[in-house]
């Protein structure tokens, strides 16, 4: 019994022992402590089956207790303290067992353990937290940090995309660190995960060597991972350095290229080189960067070879025939009212062309005209019926020698047939000669005759590529005028025209003419002024003036200005005009000149149009309207008459002068409606 207790004693004794240990021998240590309380357990359960001697030792120095048996106490177990006691003398223990003979001693000493398993195992984790706060460094450049291929391969065959494989990164313990990890596999090769360090790829898209460059995460060195050292408790591994890792990229097979080349091509009597395309990867191929083409028996008519070799990014040859043959013809159509016809392109080495001719597509086609001349390439067809469409093809021919029974007889070598194509007789296009503003809301249109037709259709617009809407029509081939009314006042209208015919039940039209827009004489330009109508009452001409104040000097050079009222719209083209008078130093005198005015002319038929806001008179005294006014005009000699200058300033913003009219001479006069 004392024996088995001595053992529990011991483990007692490794277990509060303030000596550091590692994990491991904390765990052996601790399972030798549970072997020993098990045995305790075990003979603990082996004395309680143990009948007690019915003489009762006596307890020296406790006569109470002469007939009480003692028994060893049972250590108490606390959260914090494991205390076992031995009675100091085998007498107190009231016990005649001799202690068996082990070669120990025979008194067992006391044992105090301070501190329980709590605290053991507390300890143990600190230790392992110290060791974990040593964080590891790994510089991506030494010998112990590899970089392979994750497929295993070094070569790549060009894709005209950039080339990135997938690479791993393993660390390899160095000697030292073996003999310290005991030769433990999970800590002598260890995989390095990807967030750890930056890849870049260089050189990667042409063919050639290129490279990998990974760099640790913490920079390229060591020192700029130290000052970003992170202020956390637990430190972090670091990965500095960088490992470069060389690729190789090949030329691609020509032959995987997708190539698109004609099969046939027309013979031209010289060297035909039909155009090659080569695409790769979605992406069309250069010649001379990419591929050379060279070709061979491309002159004569027969079977003829293109050879293309990759160069560059692409390796490898390959080869493509083509027929070289007899040329088709291709034929347009264009009619009228009186015929069909067909016009196509010239045949090298044709002797002549063979015209046929349907009313279906996919009819049969009658020979309808036979022309024996290579050069010729034209046809009309003038029995074709008015509204009848009708189809047409073309083929060339020529002529062959050839042997037959030791006589050379000629024979005809066909083409094959052009593409039908189909046309019928109709009307023309109308040819617009004039479209003129004939009154304030009237313009006429005028037109050249189109054969065939029976009459013609008017349509207008405000805007050249608005809409057009009906007009109006005149019936009858000799009709070739129309008179559009109901114009709104000073807009300037676009016109067309198409001819109709009738046939049985039907209304054939010509094409649209080509667009006509409507022009205003000079007197007429006043229309384009009013939109909503030239005013009749002084009191509608109000909305349309403004009062504006210009520049003037008198003929010392004194400046000045004058207020005048003019159309709003001519606004900025009589104030630049006075500026520029001013500005070449041209005199005004404000009391003979003057703009608007609301009155007739002085013939007394007509409003002058000085009621309109868009006429000047300018120094009347010294510019006077000839046989009207007072005064002479001398230019040079009086310093207010009309100069040639000022004309040119006039007439730049759009204004006649009357001194240039052919009928009565009117110096003074600046009109914007030459009226």
């Amino acid at each position: 019994m004392r024996k088995r207790l001595s053992m529990i004693l011991i483990g007692a004794v490794l277990l509060c022992t303030s000596l550091p240990v590692s994990a491991e021998e904390f765990e052996k240590t601790d399972e030798t402590a549970k072997e020993a309380e098990d045995q305790r357990k075990e003979d603990s359960n082996n004395t309680s089956q143990i009948e007690p001697d019915n003489t009762p030792e006596e307890v020296p120095g406790d006569p109470s207790k002469k007939d009480s048996i003692v028994l060893p106490e049972e250590p108490s177990k606390s959260d914090d303290t494991i205390q076992t006691e031995e009675p100091e003398n085998k007498e107190e223990s009231g016990g005649t067992e001799e202690p068996e003979e082990t070669g120990e001693s025979k008194d067992t000493p006391d044992v105090s353990c301070s501190e329980s398993d709590d605290e053991v195992k507390k300890e143990t984790k600190e230790m392992e937290y110290k060791a974990a706060l040593e964080a590891k460094h790994y510089d991506l450049g030494s010998d112990t940090i590899e970089v392979r291929m994750k497929s295993g391969n070094t070569e790549f065959v060009y894709t005209g995309f950039q080339i990135k494989p997938e690479v791993e990164v393993v660390y390899h313990a160095a000697a030292e660190d073996l003999e310290k990890t005991e030769g433990r596999t999970e800590e002598n090769e260890k995989l390095i995960a990807p967030e750890c360090y930056k890849i870049e790829y260089l050189n990667n898209v042409k063919t050639g060597e290129a490279s990998i460059v990974l760099t640790g995460k913490d920079g390229a060195d060591q020192e700029s991972a130290q000052t970003e050292e992170k202020e956390a408790d637990r430190k972090e591994d670091t990965y500095t350095g960088t490992k470069t890792l060389k690729f190789k990229i090949t030329p691609a097979d020509i032959k995987k290229c997708k190539l698109q080349a004609a099969k046939t091509v027309d013979y031209t009597g010289k060297q035909v080189k039909p155009k090659v395309t080569l695409s790769y990867q979605g992406k069309n191929l250069v010649l001379g960067k990419d591929y050379k083409a060279a070709y061979s028996n491309n002159k004569k008519m027969g079977t003829a070879a293109i050879r293309i070799n990759g160069i560059g990014n692409f390796k490898g040859s390959r080869t493509v025939k083509f027929q070289i043959k007899f040329g088709t013809p291709v034929v347009k159509t264009t009619s009228s009212y009186s015929k069909i016809n067909l016009k196509w392109k010239k045949v090298a080495a044709a002797s002549g062309y063979v015209v046929y001719r349907s009313t279906s597509p996919k009819g049969k086609f009658k020979k309808i005209y036979t022309c024996k001349s290579g050069s010729k390439v034209s046809y009309s067809d003038k029995k074709a019926n008015f509204g009848k469409t009708y189809y047409y093809k073309v083929r060339a021919y020529r002529n062959v020698k050839v042997k037959v029974k030791k006589k050379t007889k000629t024979k005809q070598e066909y083409s094959a047939w052009s593409a039908a194509v189909s046309e019928n007789r109709k009307l023309g296009v109308v040819t617009i000669k004039s479209a003129k503003c004939s009154a304030e809301t009237k313009a006429k249109v005028i037109w050249k005759k189109e054969a065939g037709a029976q009459g013609y259709e008017i349509y207008k617009s405000e805007a050249k590529e608005g809409k057009y809407v009906y007009a109006g029509k005149v019936k009858g081939a000799g009709k070739v005028s129309y008179t559009a009314k109901k114009l709104k006042p000073g807009v300037a209208y676009y016109f067309k025209v198409r001819a109709f015919r009738k046939s049985g039940s039907k209304t054939y039209y010509g094409g649209l003419s080509a667009v006509k827009k409507e022009t205003f004489s000079d007197g007429q330009k006043l229309y384009t002024l009013f939109p909503g109508g030239v005013p009749t009452t002084k009191a509608e001409m109000e909305q349309y003036l403004v009062t504006i104040t210009v520049p003037i000097k008198d003929a010392e050079g004194m400046p000045g200005t004058m207020q005048l009222r003019v159309h709003r719209a001519l606004e900025k083209k009589f104030m630049k005009a006075f500026q520029e008078m001013y500005a070449v130093g041209f005199p005004v005198r404000a009391e003979d000149t003057d703009t608007y005015n609301w009155r007739s002319m002085a013939s007394g038929r007509n409003r002058s149009h000085h009621s309109y806001g868009c006429v000047v008179d300018l120094n009347w005294n010294s510019n006077p309207m000839i046989g009207v006014t007072e005064g002479k005009y001398k230019p040079g000699i009086d310093p207010y008459s009309i100069t040639p200058q000022v004309v040119a300033i006039w007439k730049k913003q759009g204004f006649y002068w009357g001194g240039n009219w052919k009928s009565t001479k009117d110096y003074m006069h600046f009109t914007y409606t030459n009226h």
